[in-house]
C-alpha cells in the first residue's frame, strides 16, 4: 500500500478503537462540530520539523503520513489537532488572536503531549516534582508551537503562553484529566465522559 493509504488506514484504526480519538470525537459531535473522517482528516507529505496540523481554512486535521509511521503517533496527532479542532468550534477560537492560539496550545499540550515519557524525552522531567515538571513541558511545548506558528522569538512566545497560563492549564475540557502514557488514563477518561455529556 502507499504511504498515504496506510496513513489513512491507521487513522481509521485509531478513530475506531483508541480511547482518546474516540473521545475527541464524541465531543466534538456533542459541540455540534460532528466530524467526518473522509471529510475532516488528510494524510499528506509534510515538511520533517512537524507531524500534523489543524487547518482553520478547511477545517482540516491534516496528519504527516511521512512522518506518523505508526498507530500511536497518528493517535497522538489526532487527538491534539481534535483539541484545536474542539476550541476553534465551542469557543469560537480566533487564532489570529495570539493569546487564543497560546490557550489552545497549552491545552492541547497539557491534554495530549506532556505525558510523563515524553516530558522525560524534552528533558522537562525527573520522578520528583512532576506535577512541576509536567508545567514546565507544557509551557515548553506550547512556546515552541506559538513561535511556530506566528513567527515570533522564542522569548515573546513564552511571555504570551506565561499571560493566558493559569486558566487555560485548569482547563480540562473535554477530556477531564491528564493522560500519563501506559496509564488507564485514556480509558477511564473515555468511561467518564458522561460527566461532559458525551
Amino acid at each position: 500500500a502507499s504511504e498515504r493509504q496506510k496513513c489513512e488506514s491507521r487513522v481509521w484504526e485509531m478513530a475506531n478503537t483508541n480511547p482518546m480519538v474516540k473521545l475527541m470525537i464524541a465531543a466534538l459531535d456533542s459541540a455540534g462540530c460532528g466530524i467526518q473522517l473522509d471529510r475532516h482528516v488528510v494524510c499528506e507529505r509534510c515538511d520533517r520539523t512537524v507531524t500534523g496540523g489543524y487547518d482553520i481554512q478547511t477545517n482540516q486535521i491534516v496528519v504527516c503520513q511521512n512522518m506518523c509511521t505508526n498507530s500511536g503517533l497518528v493517535a497522538g496527532v489526532l487527538t491534539h489537532e481534535m483539541i484545536h479542532m474542539f476550541d476553534y468550534c465551542r469557543h469560537k477560537l480566533d487564532f489570529e488572536n495570539i493569546q487564543h492560539l497560546a490557550c489552545t496550545e497549552i491545552r492541547a499540550a497539557n491534554l495530549t503531549h506532556c505525558s510523563f515519557m515524553s516530558a522525560m524525552s524534552q528533558g522537562d522531567s525527573s520522578p520528583i516534582r512532576i506535577s512541576e515538571r509536567h508545567q514546565d513541558c507544557v509551557r515548553t511545548k506550547a512556546a515552541y508551537s506559538v513561535e511556530a506558528v506566528r513567527h515570533v522569538g522564542i522569548d515573546e512566545a513564552r511571555r504570551i503562553v506565561e499571560s493566558v497560563f493559569p486558566q487555560c492549564y485548569a482547563d480540562m475540557e473535554p477530556i477531564g484529566r491528564r493522560v500519563r502514557r501506559n496509564s488507564l488514563d485514556a480509558v477511564l477518561a473515555f468511561k467518564e465522559r458522561h460527566h461532559y455529556g458525551y
